[in-house]
């Protein structure tokens, strides 16, 4: 008989009362429809919630088995079960409502103590994720805050990411469901830690103290939670506190950075009191001993502020430009470049270290050759920069022939410095031929890709290829392996 999923959890968990970092269930819990990218658990049910991914909608087989369950026929319920959810793009979480409301319309049909024994059995025995989810959610339909054996169950299921969720749904019934929901988001990283934060009752100052220490720090992204710890801990007047030092300060970075990241994610935009909150993070920032981070986020409120406009966006603007020009964070900044650690924070503010860059780039290469990107592209750093690049790199090896290569390793890493300078001169057309030829001649396929779009790129302001160019692009012509980068050579007209 295989190890069912309650015990692989519970043998996996350490002292620390927490599954391995990168612990996954197994491969069944991922669907085969998700062109094979290795998802970490909970993944597919945080899309669903949070990035609107389609989920199935019918519940027919499933109030099928509730009536085989209350009719004690476990044997047929439980194959039934497991054959519901042997699709891998079946999941249980779209049919969670839609199964509590069935239930709640047909209680005088449903034997409750027969489902709850089916129910009770397939949490510690069954190996599929979904038939999990499921047996949780009658649970969580029952009274189980006097069953200490099923708590107790739920709370080691509860340390797995992909099932946090569905534990959460049963202990919010139960009196201690506050500290229940809290222990879950202590002994959790990834989704099941930002689904606690999401669930947990934030009334007492012990939550909301936790919420503020460590509610943004999940292994997905710290703006899943952002807005939720927010709101919860009343962040405007937590700034407002006359009691708020340094230590808090380090600690508020991450949550406002979580709020202004609003890529695909309602953030500090859907925030009634967005400008209380900035304006209390400027203040606090004020007299502050900074980091390259705070500096970042400092950064990022101006992006926000440049691009949203509200009551109180050109008072806070001021008042943020006022700081950046002062001359503590001025200094803060040459600091950090003369540490190595501040260009692209100089660069954002306008301070040119070209100079630094260029010097930084040639004592340590492999730490500063992806700083190309900022670097001016006046034709005397050029040619430092190139200079640099036919140093630090074995350019005549590299270009060894074409091969139909994905360069995936850190053997490959010259390849892809190489290649994200050439990604960098297309709009300096005619500049660094000589690295496009010898991209050109690279067995990895993006450096053939990456010299051809820059080609293409420079073939647009007029250029004028040489003769070495030309013979390069011929040659590829007759030795193109890959399909996708033979039909960009078809665009190149040299």
């Amino acid at each position: 008989m295989s190890t069912s999923l309650f015990e692989l959890i519970s043998d996996n968990i350490q002292t620390n009362d927490m599954l391995p970092e990168g612990f996954r269930l197994s491969g069944d819990t991922l669907t085969q429809s998700q062109e094979k990218v290795r998802l970490v658990d909970g993944a597919l049910d945080g899309m669903y919630l949070f990035h609107n991914l389609p989920g199935n909608s019918e519940i027919e087989g499933l109030i099928e088995i509730i009536n085989e369950a209350s009719q004690h026929d476990f044997d047929a319920a439980d194959y039934d079960l497991h054959d519901f959810f042997s699709d891998k793009d079946c999941r249980m979480l779209p049919l969670v409502e839609k199964i509590e409301q069935w239930v709640n319309d047909n209680t005088d049909t449903i034997d409750a103590e027969a489902l709850f024994e089916f129910a009770a059995n397939i949490i510690v025995k069954t190996g599929n994720p979904e038939c999990l989810k499921f047996a949780l959610v009658l649970l969580e339909m029952m009274d189980t805050d006097d069953n200490d054996a099923v708590k107790d169950v739920v709370r080691t299921l509860a340390r797995s990411d992909e099932l946090t969720l569905f534990s959460i749904f049963v202990a919010e019934t139960w009196k201690d469901s506050t500290e229940a929901i809290l222990d879950f988001a202590k002994h959790t990283r990834g989704w099941g830690r930002i689904h606690a934060v999401e669930h947990i009752d934030a009334t007492s100052g012990k939550v909301k103290d936790w919420l503020f220490h460590e509610g943004v720090k999940n292994t997905i992204g710290a703006a899943y939670s952002a807005r939720t710890v927010a709101e919860k801990i009343c962040l405007g007047k937590v700034f407002a506190n006359p009691a708020f030092n340094s230590d808090d300060y380090l600690l508020a970075r991450p949550i406002m950075e979580g709020l202004l990241n609003e890529g695909s994610l309602q953030g500090i935009s859907s925030m009634k009191d967005r400008s209380e909150i900035i304006g209390g993070y400027l203040k606090q920032s004020e007299n502050r001993a900074h980091t390259p981070e705070t500096v970042a986020t400092l950064l990022d409120i101006r992006d926000y502020l440049s691009n949203n406009i509200f009551a109180e966006s050109g008072k806070l603007s001021d008042s943020l430009e006022k700081l950046l020009n002062s001359d503590s964070i001025k200094a803060s900044v040459q600091q950090f470049i003369a540490e190595k650690k501040g260009f692209r924070l100089a660069c954002r503010m306008g301070i040119d270290c070209r100079d630094e860059i260029i010097s930084a780039m040639s004592e340590d290469f492999a730490a500063h050759a992806s700083l190309v990107d900022i670097l001016p592209k006046d034709t005397d750093t050029l040619g430092k920069l190139f200079a640099i690049y036919r140093e630090k790199l074995p350019l005549q090896m590299m270009a060894s022939g074409p091969k139909d290569n994905l360069g995936i390793g850190e053997e490959y890493r010259p390849y892809h410095q190489l290649s994200f300078l050439v990604q960098n001169l297309a709009d300096t057309a005619g500049e660094g031929e000589d690295f496009i030829i010898y991209s050109l001649n690279c067995p990895v396929n993006a450096n053939r890709q990456m010299a051809l779009s820059t080609l293409e790129e420079w073939l647009k302001d007029d250029y004028v290829p040489s003769t070495a160019v030309k013979n390069a692009v011929w040659k590829l012509k007759e030795q193109e392996p890959a399909e996708d980068i033979r039909n960009l050579l078809e665009k190149i007209k040299i």
